[in-house]
Formats: C-alpha cells, sequence, structure tokens
C-alpha cells in the first residue's frame, strides 16, 4: 500500500513551494524595480536598501546601476536643463538601415533618448510617428512583440497630454527590451542599448549647456563613473565586433570624454563643445550604414 504523506510532512512541502514561489517571483521583478531606482531617489530614504541577495540576483541578470537607471538619468539631467531649446536639439528619427545586431541596439538606445526629449519639449504633435519608429526599431532588434503594446500606449497617452505616464512607459519600454536581451542571455545587448542611450542623452544635454551656458548647469554633465563603466564595457565585446571601425570609433571617443567628464570643477565652455561635439560625431556615426 503507498504510504500517505502526514499533516506534518505535507506542512514542510507547502513552505517549500512557497518560497521557491516567492523566489521566482524576486527574479521576475528585479529588472522592473532596477529601472525605478533612480525614479524614487526623493523618498529612498523611506525604504529599506536592496539586500545582498537582490544585488547578487541584478548582477545575474545583466542588470546593474548602469543599464536601465542609466537610461532614466537622461531625465534627471534634461529636468535640470529646462527649457531645452528642442529646435536645435531635435534630430531626424533613425530610418532602417543594413547593421549588426550591436549597431541596432545602439539606435535603439539613442531612440529612446531622442523620446525622452520630445516628452520633455510635450510635443503631441511628434509622439504619434515616435511610436511608429519605435516599433520599427524593435522589429529590427527581434524584440517588436515586447514593444508592440508600449507603442500604442505611448501614442495614446502623448496625444492626451500625460507626460508623466508617457515618460514611464519610455522607462518600462526600454526595461522590457532589456529583459528580452537577458532572456536571451544576451546581457551585452542590454549594455549597448544603455549605450546608445547615454550618448544621445549627452549630446543634447551638452548642446543645452552650450546654448546657454553657465558653471552649474556645464556641473550637470560631469558622469565619470558612466564613462568609465562603459569604456571598460566596450573592452569585453567579443574581438570581431569590438574591432570593428564602429565600435573603435566609439571606445576612442569616450578615452577622449573621460578625464573632461572625469573633472572634479565644472567643465569650462571649451569643455563643454568638445563634449558636444564629440557626442555629436560619435552619434552620427552609430546612425551611418555599415
Amino acid at each position: 500500500m503507498m504510504a500517505v504523506p502526514s499533516p506534518a510532512s505535507n506542512q514542510k512541502w507547502r513552505a517549500r513551494l512557497d518560497k521557491t514561489g516567492l523566489k521566482c517571483a524576486k527574479i521576475r521583478t528585479i529588472s522592473i524595480l532596477s529601472a525605478f531606482a533612480l525614479a524614487t531617489t526623493a523618498t529612498a530614504a523611506n525604504q529599506e536598501e536592496p539586500n545582498e541577495d537582490k544585488e547578487h540576483e541584478r548582477e545575474e541578470l545583466g542588470v546593474n546601476p548602469y543599464t536601465a537607471p542609466s537610461i532614466e538619468r537622461i531625465f534627471a539631467q534634461l529636468d535640470q536643463l529646462r527649457p531645452l531649446p528642442f529646435d536645435q536639439l531635435k534630430r531626424e528619427l533613425p530610418r532602417a538601415i543594413a547593421a549588426g545586431r550591436e549597431q541596432k541596439a545602439l539606435i535603439f538606445g539613442g531612440l529612446i533618448a531622442d523620446g525622452f526629449l520630445i516628452v520633455e519639449a510635450e510635443r503631441k504633435n511628434l509622439v504619434e510617428n515616435f511610436g511608429r519608429v519605435l516599433m520599427e526599431q524593435a522589429r529590427a532588434l527581434g524584440v517588436g512583440d515586447r514593444v508592440m503594446r508600449h507603442s500604442a500606449s505611448l501614442t495614446e497617452l502623448g496625444k492626451r497630454g500625460e507626460w508623466q505616464q508617457v515618460r514611464q512607459e519610455l522607462i518600462t519600454t526600454q526595461v522590457d527590451v532589456e529583459q528580452a536581451m537577458i532572456d536571451l542571455r544576451d546581457e551585452k545587448m542590454a549594455h549597448l542599448i544603455s549605450l546608445g542611450g547615454w550618448l544621445r542623452g549627452l549630446q543634447i544635454a551638452a548642446s543645452a549647456v552650450a546654448a546657454e551656458f553657465s558653471p552649474q548647469r556645464a556641473k550637470i554633465l560631469a558622469q565619470p563613473d558612466l564613462a568609465d563603466y562603459f569604456g571598460a564595457e566596450l573592452k569585453t565585446l567579443p574581438p570581431t565586433v569590438a574591432h570593428a571601425p564602429l565600435f573603435e570609433k566609439i571606445r576612442a571617443g569616450i578615452k577622449k570624454l573621460q578625464p573632461i567628464l572625469g573633472k572634479t570643477n565644472a567643465p569650462s565652455r571649451e569643455d563643454v563643445d568638445l563634449i558636444r561635439l564629440e557626442a555629436s560625431e560619435l552619434n552620427k556615426t552609430i546612425r551611418e550604414s555599415e
């Protein structure tokens, strides 16, 4: 006769299953939580710090303070530089080009930053076209399914002028795409999306500071942690990618920017112009067809 588990035994198994379920739920939410880490800075004092287990799980998933949150840092910068001279900062949205996946990841990150600029300037008439291009680029990257609902939501929210919700939708879009890359165990692509967003954000911010220079505004450009991080991350790319002309140029450009972005004093007017020109050149190169 088959043995019947005792009530005590059943309770033990239920406890183990509950723990397993909680652990799986925790892993699924890590990427989303990291995306809102910087958005909640103002209330961080009232919240618990992530424990060591959560930090370890973030690293295992390829999520750290420079992936999803670094995209959101663009908003934090642009908020401090308002009002933005939109007509001077805008650029044409990307078109479909024949490019490798790594270049497409950089382009997608830059497009998210362009979306931030549209939101900061509250341009309702541009949101629909942005949503369409976002879908095109997501499909080219192989993540169209993850972006489809965000694209529709962005368009509707933008038409209604609900800009705070559009911001959050953009953040979530980037997180979902990042998670898709992590699910494919392609963390490098997640980092490249972040790099593309940072470079375009740096161009926008430097151009805004140059248009209305002051030491206080220039100080906002100081980002030694991000410059050093992405400079190091580029060295970990596979040799066939790392030695491609595009990535050789990006690596050289970041190396040139590192000492300027790492200054303890506010960048000078000349420094700001150099940052603007270098970032503009790198973004132009990213958009060019291979």
